[in-house]
């Protein structure tokens, strides 16, 4: 599989997860305008599986919540996919025996994942800069 194909198909799941986002943030918005927010729903479904809901405030789970539960989820898996590169390159590298034409290869693979971690490190650190100055003023500051 070529880069393009490979940068096509990660832009494609990426329109995806923030059309998701989005069908998540109407359906709260609806449940919030008929008296139930996405919280009180959650809260409901444990009740009805007879799961001990006690500890958990009515409403205690927010769209917030929700995003930066999926954010979470998302920076988990690049930092394995981060950890795997960097073994692989690795592994390359100390299997080369003198073939320097690997060890670029290594060297070419673990810089690419460092850049790439920088980036990811980045990003996140911006979004959630923007996301605070945003929000601060709808959301107290231990939702966030």
């Amino acid at each position: 599989m070529n880069r393009k194909t490979l940068f096509r198909k990660a832009i494609l799941l990426i329109f995806i997860g923030i059309f998701c986002l989005n069908i998540l943030a109407v359906s709260a918005a609806d449940g919030e305008d008929k008296g139930g927010s996405v919280g009180s729903l959650l809260h409901e479904a444990g009740n009805a599986a007879r799961y001990n809901t006690s500890g958990v405030e009515e409403g205690g789970i927010t769209t917030f919540s929700i995003a930066g539960g999926i954010i979470k989820i998302f920076l988990s898996i690049l930092s394995i996919i981060f950890i795997l590169l960097m073994l692989y390159g690795g592994y390359l590298w100390m299997t080369a025996r003198g073939n320097q034409e690997q060890v670029t290869k290594a060297k070419e693979l673990i810089t690419s994942a460092v850049i790439g971690l920088v980036i990811v490190v980045a990003a996140y650190a911006i979004t959630y800069f923007a996301l605070y100055m945003i929000a601060k003023d709808y959301v107290k500051d231990s939702d966030f």
